[in-house]
Order: structure tokens, then sequence, then C-alpha cells
């Protein structure tokens, strides 16, 4: 039993390195490695709990050795990474600590939501941005402007997705969790479906669609709340 309840745990605490590392290479002006860390680190946290449900070895103490290894790898790590990145751009120099200290807020405040409207250990869709999408969205946005895209307005344009992240992670926008692999229903198909479409271009072209595809599942939750709206009113309209 112990064995079961330590396999998950190692995919925390190397969720929680990477979060730590990122933070080092950061300090030493090198964003890339420190970018792809946290996205590493995203990758382990989506399998912990998956392996502890398939172990038979979910644990209260896991969920929330998660949340603490989540608060650094995807709250402090990208905030410092986005913190130095707008050091480099920015001149009033008290807004680059404000944003990235919002964001960290905010990230915060979503894993402390999650963890108390959670029940049972089986993940259902999320309410508000999960902060590992949040952390990947702003590490894709490194590596694509390190490696694809320089421009004038980068400043403008990182501030401006720092504050839209951190709001929609503390939104009412409802997300898919990360999908089953399997095609019991139609749901689950189509989610399946469209994670196996994203991994090619991630395969291939990985710098300029790394962006892309965080920055539409961001967004999907207010597409999504959206469709709903209109689709609800239609709905009126012709019950009426």
């Amino acid at each position: 039993m112990k064995k079961r309840l330590a396999l998950p745990s190692l995919f925390t605490i190397s969720n929680l390195c990477c979060g730590f590392l990122s933070i080092f290479y950061t300090m030493e002006g090198r964003y890339l490695p420190a970018a792809w860390l946290i996205v590493i680190g995203a990758f382990l946290d989506a399998f912990d709990g998956k392996i502890a449900r398939l172990l038979d070895a979910p644990s209260e103490f896991g969920n929330q050795f998660d949340s603490i290894a989540d608060v650094c790898s995807f709250g402090v790590a990208p905030a410092v990474l986005m913190l130095s990145y707008f050091q480099d751009l920015m001149v009033v120099r008290w807004l680059p600590f404000a944003i990235t200290c919002f964001f960290l807020l905010c990230g915060a405040t979503r894993l402390a939501r999650f963890n108390t409207q959670l029940k049972g250990f089986e993940k259902a869709d999320f309410c508000g941005l999960p902060i590992p999408a949040a952390a990947c969205s702003l590490a894709a946005f490194i590596v694509f402007t390190q490696r694809v895209w320089t421009s004038t307005h980068e400043p403008q344009v990182a501030v401006s997705l720092c504050v839209m992240l951190a709001l929609l992670m503390v939104s009412n926008f409802e997300y898919p969790a990360f999908p089953k692999v399997t095609l019991e229903t139609n749901r689950d198909r189509f989610r399946l479906g469209m994670a196996m479409v994203a991994i090619v271009p991630l395969v291939f072209y990985t710098d300029e669609s790394f962006l892309p595809l965080t920055l539409a599942f961001a967004l999907s939750g207010p597409a999504r709340w959206l469709k709903h709206q209109v689709l609800g009113r239609e709905v009126a309209d012709i019950t009426n």
C-alpha cells in the first residue's frame, strides 16, 4: 500500500522540482529552459492524480500536497519568470511586480477554491481556468517571443495576457478536465479527438503553435459561456 501511495507523490515531487528549477533558470536569465520546465511540471501534474486513482490510492494528503506544489510550479515560477521578463522591457518599475503578484494571487485563490469545491477524488469540469493551463500560456508566450516573434509591442501583449489569465482563473467559466482515454460518450470522444488533433502541430511546429493552442483553451471558457447564452436565448424565443 505504501508503494502505491509513493508513486503518485513522486510525480508531485518532480513537478515541484521543475517549478523550483524554473525559478533558478529565470534568475540566471535563461528564459527558454525556465518556460519549458513549467510545461514539464504541468505534464507531470496532469498524471499524478490519474495514477493515484489507477492504483486505487487517492488520498487527502495527495490532494493537499499537489496544491502546494502547484503554487510553486504554476504560481510562483511563472510569476517570477514574467517579472524578470517585464523588467527587461518596461519603464515603469512597479508595474511588473503588481501584475505578476496579481497573477500569483489569482492562481492561489483558484487553487483554494478548487480544494474547497472538490468532492471525492474524481475531477469533473473545472470552474475557472486551471492554474497549470494559465502557467503554460505564459510559458508559451515566452517561447513564442524568444523563438518566433520579436516586436516592440511585446510588453503590452504580455501585460494584457497576464491580466486576462489571472481573471480567467478566478472566473466562473467552465473548462473541461483532462480528456479521458475512453470512447464511452460523445463528449469523451470529442475531447479526445481534439487533444489528438492538437498534438500534430505541437510535434511539427512546436514554437509556432504552442501559444495559439494554449490561448485557444484559455478562451474556450468564455466561448463556451457565450454559446450557452446564445443557444439559451434561441430556445427561449422558440418556446415563447
